[in-house]
C-alpha cells in the first residue's frame, strides 16, 4: 500500500496509525455484509441479475423496473454466473469497490496537493459511516462513487501531462472511466458538467488551453449524449410513477446532507461549519491552486443542478443518489487542515477530525456489532421463516390483490424470487405457493411488507386470521386459513 500510494516520509507511527484505520475501514466493510437480509431495492437488483436470463431478458427487466442504468446490472449478473445465484454476491460487490474507494479518493487526494493530506483523506474516507453503508448494500451507488474517484485520478494526471500526443494512457482511462460512472449513474453527469466548467474557467481566468482535455471531453460529451437518447426513451415511463422524493425544505439549507453523510446531525454541522470556516480563512491559498477550485465547482454543482431540475420539473435530489459529493467535501477539508501554518492547530484538527470520525462508531453497529449481536433494520426474512418452519403449517404466500389485470405485479414477483431464494438455500421445507387459494383449503402462513412501497392487503374471502407476528423491518406475518 505504501509503494502504491508513494509515500515519501519516515514517521513509522504515522505509517502503522493510517494502516490501522484503512483495516479498521475494510474490516467494516466486509465484516457481516450478509447479516441483513436485502431491502426492497436490493430485491429488485437481486431479480434483475438472474444469470439464467439472457442479456437481453435482462435489458427487459432494468428498463421495466429500474431507473438506474444497465451497467451496474450487467457486472453483477456476471459475477452471479461465477459464483452463484446468491444475495452475498452482489453485497461483496459493493464492498469490494467501497474498499477500494478508500485508496482512490487518497491518491486523488495527491494530484492536487504534494504533502501528508492524503494520510487524513485516507482515514476519513475509512471511517466515513455512510459509505460504509453503502459499501454493503446491492445498489450501485459506491460503484459510481469508485468509477468517479478513478476517472478524476485520470483526468489530473491528463491536465498536467506535457506529451504533446492525444491518445495516451490518461486520455484513454480518463474517458473509459467517466463514461462507465455515467453508464453507471446519470448523476455522473454532473462531473461532466464540473469538469467542463473547470475547463472553461481555466481558459478564461488563466488563459490555460488544454487540447486533450478538450477532446476527451467532447468525447464523451457526445457519448452522454447518445446514451442519454437511449436511456430517457425508457426511463421516464418508471420515473413518472416515483413520487416519493420530496423537494428539500429550508432545514436541509441547515446542513446540506452532512448529518447523513457524517452519521449524526452534530458531526454533520462540525463537519460543514469547518469546512466553510477553513474556506475563508485560507481563501488566498486556495485560489493559488486552480484543481483546488475544481473540488468547489464539483461541490457547488452537485447541490445545484439537481436542486434546480427540482425546483423547475420534479425533485430528484437525494443524499445516496449524491454521494460522489464526499469526495470534495472529503478532499477540501483534508487539504485545508495541511494549509494552516499554525502547526498546533493543525494538529489538533487531524486529531480531532480523526477522533470524532472513530468515535462515531462507538455508538454504530459497525462497532458494537463485535460485542453484541447486531440490530436488523432491514426486513426480517430469516426470523419469519424460522417461525414457519418451526410451526405445524409449512404453507407459505405472499398475498397480493391484482388491482390491475393489465400491469405486471413486478413488486410480488421480486419479492417470490427472493424468498423462495431463501427457502431453497437454507433447505427451509417450506412449501412456497403461488397467489391463488381458490383450491386450496387449510392453514397457510401470509409474509407481506408494511413498508410505503408495499401493502399488506386484506385477506380473500373465507380466510380467517389466527394470529399476526410484526418483525423487523416492516414485515408482518399472518397465519391464516381457508375452510372448504
Amino acid at each position: 500500500m505504501f509503494k502504491i500510494l508513494k509515500f515519501q516520509e519516515n514517521n513509522i507511527f504515522i505509517y502503522f496509525s493510517v494502516l490501522l484505520i484503512v483495516l479498521l475501514g475494510v474490516i467494516f466493510r466486509f465484516y457481516n455484509v450478509g447479516y441483513d437480509n436485502l431491502w426492497f431495492d436490493e430485491i429488485f437488483s437481486f431479480w434483475v441479475t438472474d444469470p439464467n436470463l439472457s442479456f437481453s431478458e435482462t435489458f427487459l427487466r432494468v428498463k421495466s423496473t429500474e431507473s438506474i442504468p444497465f451497467l451496474y446490472y450487467y457486472l453483477i449478473k456476471i459475477c452471479n454466473s461465477f459464483l452463484g445465484y446468491e444475495p452475498i454476491v452482489g453485497r461483496i460487490f459493493s464492498a469490494v469497490f467501497g474498499f477500494l474507494s478508500i485508496f482512490t479518493v487518497g491518491i486523488l487526494c495527491k494530484r492536487f496537493v504534494n504533502n501528508k493530506s492524503f494520510l487524513l483523506a485516507l482515514c476519513l474516507t475509512s471511517l466515513n459511516i455512510y459509505l460504509i453503508i453503502y459499501s454493503q448494500e446491492m445498489r450501485v451507488y459506491i460503484f459510481t462513487f469508485f468509477l468517479i474517484s478513478l476517472a478524476l485520478i485520470f483526468f489530473f494526471n491528463l491536465y498536467g501531462e506535457s506529451e504533446s500526443k492525444i491518445f495516451t494512457k490518461n486520455f484513454l482511462f480518463f474517458s473509459l472511466f467517466l463514461t462507465l460512472a455515467i453508464f453507471s449513474h446519470p448523476f455522473s453527469i454532473i462531473i461532466l458538467g464540473s469538469l467542463i466548467c473547470f475547463t472553461f474557467a481555466d481558459f478564461f481566468f488563466f488563459n490555460e488551453k488544454n487540447q486533450k482535455i478538450n477532446i476527451s471531453l467532447i468525447l464523451v460529451s457526445v457519448f452522454t449524449l447518445f446514451f442519454l437518447f437511449h436511456y430517457l426513451q425508457y426511463v421516464s415511463l418508471i420515473t413518472d410513477t416515483i413520487n416519493w422524493i420530496k423537494q428539500p425544505d429550508l432545514k436541509f439549507y441547515s446542513n446540506f446532507y452532512f448529518s447523513k453523510f457524517f452519521g449524526s446531525r452534530l458531526l454533520g454541522i462540525i463537519h460543514l461549519a469547518i469546512l466553510i470556516f477553513l474556506s475563508f480563512f485560507l481563501w488566498k491559498k486556495i485560489i493559488n491552486n486552480k484543481k483546488i477550485i475544481f473540488l468547489y465547482i464539483m461541490l457547488f454543482l452537485s447541490y445545484f443542478i439537481p436542486l434546480i431540475y427540482g425546483y423547475f420539473l420534479k425533485p430528484i435530489i437525494f443524499p445516496r443518489y449524491i454521494m460522489f459529493v464526499l469526495i470534495p467535501i472529503i478532499l477540501l477539508i483534508s487539504i485545508l487542515i495541511f494549509y494552516l501554518e499554525n502547526k498546533n492547530l493543525r494538529r489538533f484538527l487531524i486529531f480531532f477530525f480523526i477522533f470524532i470520525n472513530l468515535g462515531n462508531h462507538l455508538t454504530e453497529s459497525t462497532l458494537k456489532q463485535f460485542f453484541h449481536e447486531r440490530q436488523k433494520f432491514k426486513p426480517d426474512f430469516d426470523t419469519a421463516l424460522e417461525i414457519i418452519k418451526s410451526s405445524e403449517a409449512n404453507n407459505l404466500i405472499l398475498y397480493r390483490e391484482k388491482k390491475f389485470s393489465e400491469k405486471t405485479d413486478y413488486n410480488g414477483l421480486v419479492l417470490y424470487n427472493y424468498v423462495q431464494t431463501i427457502i431453497k438455500n437454507e433447505d427451509y421445507g417450506i412449501n412456497l405457493l403461488n397467489n391463488n387459494l381458490e383450491s386450496f383449503s387449510g392453514k397457510v402462513w401470509n409474509l407481506c411488507l408494511t413498508n410505503p412501497f408495499n401493502d399488506c392487503f386484506k385477506p380473500p374471502n373465507k380466510i380467517k386470521v389466527l394470529g399476526d407476528n410484526i418483525l423487523q423491518g416492516g414485515i408482518k406475518l399472518s397465519l391464516w386459513e381457508k375452510k372448504e
